[in-house]
């Protein structure tokens, strides 16, 4: 069984360099392909022509023939393409897109959707081919026939028509998508500020207000994405950071604190004293010893 990690490979040098996020692939194999593991770092449609697809997730299998086709979320999936048709061949259209591909699209439209609440949160969600949809996708056939690359731009017009026409006709899943976009960019963000400012003195509300979030709403994320308050969070990676300056020997406790994210000496050997039963003095005199 192969692992195939579907991020680079489908996206091509042009659609990065364009920015769109968006890629769009035919995809057509004349012979069975059974149980790939795949590891999927973008938001991906499969839109199914020929053949059955099988997907497995941690919690549940899925089947699928040529009248439905798929949302997938990031993960790990198993998947199974099997050639039913006559003429022999398994072929399915893709729509890869990041999450800030997404990002921009509820951006967009942010008054299309109407907001729901205590929706399970599904890690594929399965569609049935209406009419709209079967010419939706024989017009990515027409485009992307005889191997012809349809332009980035035109990918990502095709991608929000395809949204547009879910949100209005599926809202209720679509929400879902919604709500795992809003996750993964305030993971995003939360992860970026708070890696970055681990030597600033920045305040909780300012890094809250940075997110666009209330200060409990900042908290309650952070918790979920680290498992430890914010607050001991700061201290525990300030202190690692503080006892690696100290251990070089370079440098005093006193030319050190604003490094670490304090303002005053004071407030440092407090917190440091807190943590280790030592001052940052005591500390250093120990170590060098």
């Amino acid at each position: 069984m192969s692992t195939v990690t579907i991020v680079g490979d489908y996206f091509s040098t042009r659609s990065k360099e364009t920015g769109t996020g968006v890629r769009l692939i035919n995809h057509v194999t004349k012979s069975d392909v059974l149980k790939n593991k795949i590891v999927l770092q973008n938001y991906l449609f499969s839109l199914l022509v020929e053949g059955t697809k099988v997907v497995h997730t941690a919690h549940h299998s899925i089947t699928i023939d040529n009248e439905k086709f798929l949302l997938l979320f990031p993960g790990n999936y198993l998947m199974t393409e099997k050639i039913t048709s006559s003429d022999g061949r398994f072929q399915s259209v893709l729509i890869f897109f990041t999450p800030e591909a997404l990002n921009v699209f509820f951006s967009k439209y942010a008054d299309i959707i109407i907001e729901a609440r205590n929706i399970p949160l599904e890690q594929v969600q399965v569609f049935t081919k209406d009419l709209f949809l079967k010419n939706f996708i024989h017009s990515l056939l027409l485009m992307s026939g005889n191997g012809k690359e349809i332009p980035a731009t035109l990918q990502q017009v095709k991608l929000e028509e395809l949204l547009l026409y879910l949100c209005y006709h599926y809202p209720e899943k679509m929400q879902q998508l919604k709500i795992r976009a809003n996750i993964s960019i305030a993971e995003i963000e939360i992860k970026k500020l708070a890696e970055s400012n681990i030597g600033s003195n920045i305040t909780l509300e300012e890094l809250a207000f940075l997110c666009n979030m209330s200060l409990s709403t900042f908290k309650r994320k952070f918790i979920k994405l680290y498992g430890i308050a914010p607050s001991m969070w700061f201290l525990q990676r300030r202190m690692e950071l503080a006892t690696a300056l100290l251990r070089t020997g370079k440098e005093k406790p006193s030319e050190i604190y604003y490094k670490v994210g304090y303002e005053s000496h004071s407030s440092f050997t407090h917190s440091f004293k807190q943590v280790f039963g030592l001052t940052p003095t005591e500390y250093r005199q120990r170590i060098l010893t």
